[in-house]
């Protein structure tokens, strides 16, 4: 019964520390960018895509094609919105189960790919993969493809989020990274409270 505790305190930490991450298509001016372009993320953690106006896509690529999908890769659908103050209730959200192998993604709308729509989750630290050497090449790739896999693929597509006003900041954030640092501080909390009690058991 006492490894049993135990076993449950260490999940628990797991599940606590677990941080879910905010990417903005867009942002209120309509910029051919997301914010931020590239982030690191952990086994466990989710990423969110909240969309701006008028209509885009993210869809995951290799580094070798920056403008096509990749098989079995993450693909949002289109998400048009009707307002250009407010981010579209729809979202979309995947989770990350491979820190290690970077993720690199791009709108599938019109020629956005080739005007530098692109980014990346956990990019390599070194090397020559990097996200200005992916959106150098997306900039020269003949099509930009969407894939035929059917919207919502490889995540979960959230429908009755709440819409929230403002603009991604210059520094790449946006108006839910407020949540998700609040979040992150929770399971903060959290992990340090069940830290004290896992060591109490070991008492």
């Amino acid at each position: 019964m006492h490894f049993s505790t135990i076993f449950a305190a260490t999940a628990l930490i797991g599940a606590a520390v677990a941080e879910n991450h905010f990417i903005a298509v867009s942002n209120k001016t309509g910029a051919l960018a997301f914010f931020p372009d590239s982030l690191q993320a952990a086994n466990g953690d989710t990423v969110t895509f909240r969309f701006w106006p008028k209509n885009h896509s993210v869809a995951q690529s290799s580094f070798a094609q920056p403008c096509a999908p990749m098989q079995n890769g993450f693909w949002t659908g289109f998400v048009p919105t009707q307002s250009a103050d407010v981010v579209s209730n729809t979202s979309f959200t995947m989770e990350v189960t491979n820190a290690s192998a970077p993720i690199w993604f791009y709108c599938s709308q019109g020629k956005h790919c080739q005007g530098g729509m692109v980014g990346v989750i956990n990019p390599p630290r070194t090397g020559e993969r990097t996200l200005a050497a992916y959106k150098n090449a997306s900039t020269s790739a003949k099509d930009n493809l969407s894939p035929s896999t059917v919207a919502g693929t490889g995540g979960k597509i959230n429908e009755n989020g709440t819409a929230t006003s403002g603009s991604p900041s210059a520094s790449g954030s946006n108006p839910s990274q407020a949540t998700g640092a609040a979040s992150h501080l929770a399971g903060s909390a959290a992990f340090a409270g069940l830290t004290s009690f896992f060591a109490y058991l070991l008492i």
